[in-house]
């Protein structure tokens, strides 16, 4: 269901599935007596009257719930005194992963396995659009506080997402494993491994960045309006890039990724607004670094933008001069859509936590050419 809510095929997949299960479950007594479901999101109750309504639901999070709530939740996972036959640790009340414990017999060493063993990809797109008071909370989450005013959604409906509902963000980063519950049934960021993985969305999804900073950056980017956007994009880089990230020796390689991303995830969000990012794509004689491109009917300007890093001392202003020329030389203009009718080329340099962006507007003639403002 997360691929085809990302993939655009959500309503279809949902329609499949709610047949699928109901014919399955609930008109196939010649064939089935009973059946257990195991996931990590429950599944939606389908229809009117009859449909898959005959389940009985055992979520992890409510102990007394129908009294039977507790059945299976010691049967998923490894409990204390199994790790402790293994490693011989503290007694605790936790679960553990299985994943982590198997790598950490097998390889010795103590390492972010878990984390690396899914997508994110929804996960992020909601940090964005989070509310204000959800931010708030998330910080007192990384600060080691617990949130007690946050509750789960029985069923979750990926539409809630899209509706940038909180209540359906805690579910999902509930049931992903992001979060866990105290015994006083608060949300909490359950251990370091995890913790290590919420700081790396702070640094490249960027959900404590104000909203309002944002849209009007990305207004006047898509506007055209580019000595507007290029204060706004420099004083962003100063106020939100790390420069535990991106400064000293950090400054090297490992540094254009981060700008990348940071970027990335900034321009992405132009999605909201009619257009279509892409990223590191070949175009021309190269490779551009983003592209935005309007949908038709939504607006004639298309965005290409070149990352530079300063390096051998040089100029800001210099090496996003490079950026924009290398636009020109590679043609990374080539395949642009027949709707698009003018062209904001722009060459972005980084140091550290500066930056400088140069750009300029090209309008495309009767015979296809791209003449310069």
């Amino acid at each position: 269901m997360e691929y085809a809510y990302n993939k655009g095929y959500y309503e279809v997949a949902n329609k499949f599935f709610k047949g699928m299960f109901s014919s399955l479950l609930k008109s196939n007594d010649e064939n089935i007596a009973k059946a257990m479901l195991v996931g990590v999101l429950r599944i939606a109750k389908s229809g009117f009257l009859s449909g898959l309504n005959n389940i009985t639901i055992y979520p992890f999070y409510q102990e007394n719930y129908k009294d039977s709530s507790s059945l299976y939740v010691d049967k998923f996972g490894f409990m204390s005194d199994k790790i402790e036959l293994l490693l011989l640790l503290r007694r605790s009340t936790y679960l553990y992963n299985l994943r982590s414990i198997v790598r950490l017999l097998s390889y010795g060493i103590l390492g972010a396995y878990w984390t690396d063993t899914g997508s994110t990809q929804t996960l992020e797109k909601c940090l964005w659009k989070a509310s204000f008071s959800f931010k708030e909370s998330v910080k007192k989450l990384l600060k080691g506080k617990n949130i007690n005013n946050a509750k789960i959604q029985d069923d979750l409906q990926y539409l809630h997402l899209d509706q940038c509902q909180d209540l359906a963000i805690w579910t999902l980063l509930y049931y992903a494993e992001y979060l866990t519950m105290n015994s006083k049934k608060h949300l909490v960021i359950s251990n370091k491994e995890i913790r290590s993985e919420w700081h790396n969305w702070v640094i490249n999804v960027l959900f404590f960045t104000q909203g309002q900073t944002i849209t009007s950056m990305l207004d006047n980017l898509l506007h055209g309006n580019l000595d507007l956007f290029s204060k706004e994009f420099e004083n962003m880089i100063v106020d939100m890039l790390s420069f535990y990230e991106v400064g000293g020796s950090n400054s090297g390689k490992n540094a254009e990724y981060v700008y990348h991303v940071f970027c990335l995830g900034v321009f992405a969000n132009a999605h909201d607004q009619g257009f279509i990012v892409h990223s590191n794509r070949e175009a021309g004689f190269g490779r551009y670094d983003i592209k935005i491109v309007p949908k038709p009917g939504i607006n004639e300007t298309a965005i290409i933008i070149k990352f530079k890093v300063v390096r051998d001392k040089k100029s800001l202003h210099d090496v996003a001069q490079e950026g924009l020329l290398q636009i020109e030389e590679k043609q990374y203009q080539v395949g642009l859509e027949e709707n698009i009718k003018k062209l904001l080329e722009i060459g972005i340099a980084f140091e550290e936590k500066k930056a400088c962006v140069l750009g300029h507007l090209l309008h495309k003639t009767e015979e296809g050419a791209w003449n310069k403002d």
